[in-house]
């Protein structure tokens, strides 16, 4: 549990020690969470066990008033949004689903406790002409070998939509020979290919021809020829857009949020959109949906003779 950086206080019942190894081979083993979300998990169990031991309540036996109890002390001292609320609510419901499944409880106590939905933010793409603005500026500035690189990391992110620990992680030996698809291992250790076009294909072929022979298994390394990471890309990402004097946020996401909305624009079915981002529910897919409705909304009403008749 140390590797997860969650440390729980030695005042813990052995009781509670075990229900907590239990939880954490369960997200571990059986549901595949990677570390980080783990991390969560456990971090939000912690709290929630410190105030069972403060309050003196068993938390195998723990009521519904309990859980309101204790979530109402949160907001008071933490001021928590609905957004936080909910996320720290399904830490505890899976743990106490956990010990359900493991015939520790006779119900999982949480089932009938629901927060306000939060309201749906819709992802941020680029706008047409604003994708190709950053994809075609060249930094002079860079030496060649990182121009190329960055270019190659740019192309590759728009091009195949994938996630930006999925484009540090990708090895040499995931490439395919033709330089066309990558095969990325994505959430939950789950492994699909991304498509590469042929702007990203012949950016990523450049960078290749310049990268040299190094022992390094990763595709992309940073200038001192080690693994790139996910703050390198973001920090890549910044500084060209404070190059270019370029206003809006450029993050690795909203790459994949412009892939996704481009796909369906087009036309593209959602389904194989979903494969592509490597969604395991078509509702995460659903969003970029909503998007691409917006779109089409805009298009109609300037477009359309009848969409803006002034009746004053």
């Amino acid at each position: 549990m140390s590797e997860l950086e969650v440390f729980f206080p030695d005042y813990f019942s052995e009781s509670m020690k075990s229900s907590i190894q239990i939880f954490q081979d369960y997200l571990d083993i059986e549901k595949n969470y990677s570390l980080h979300t783990q991390s969560a998990y456990l971090r939000d169990l912690k709290f929630f066990l410190e105030f069972c031991h403060r309050e003196e309540i068993e938390y195998m036996e723990i009521e519904v008033v309990d859980i309101r109890s204790y979530f109402s002390e949160l907001s008071k001292k933490k001021n928590l949004d609905k957004k936080t609320q909910t996320r720290k609510l399904s830490s505890l419901r899976t743990f106490y689903r956990c010990l359900f499944q493991k015939d520790l409880i006779p119900s999982n106590p949480i089932l009938s406790v629901n927060f306000p939905k939060t309201k749906t933010r819709l992802p941020k793409a680029f706008k047409p002409g604003e994708t190709e603005e950053i994809l075609e500026y060249d930094n002079n500035e860079a030496s060649p070998i990182l121009e190329k690189r960055d270019r190659a990391i740019l192309e590759i992110l728009y091009s195949s939509g994938m996630r930006v620990f999925e484009l540090v992680n990708a090895k040499l030996s995931d490439l395919s020979r033709d330089s066309k698809t990558i095969k990325v291992l994505g959430k939950r250790k789950k492994e699909r290919f991304v498509y590469l076009g042929t702007e990203a294909e012949f950016a990523l072929n450049e960078y290749l021809s310049m990268r040299g022979d190094s022992k390094e298994e990763e595709i992309f390394l940073n200038q001192r020829g080690k693994k790139l990471t996910t703050r390198g890309v973001r920090y890549i990402l910044n500084e060209r857009r404070k190059a270019m004097g370029f206003e809006k946020s450029v993050t690795p996401h909203k790459f994949r949020h412009t892939f996704a909305t481009d796909l369906l624009d087009a036309g593209a079915d959602i389904r194989a959109v979903q494969e592509l981002l490597g969604h395991s529910s078509l509702s995460s897919t659903q969003v970029y949906l909503s998007v691409s409705k917006d779109k089409l909304k805009e298009i109609y009403r300037k477009a359309h003779p009848h969409a803006k008749l002034d009746r004053g």
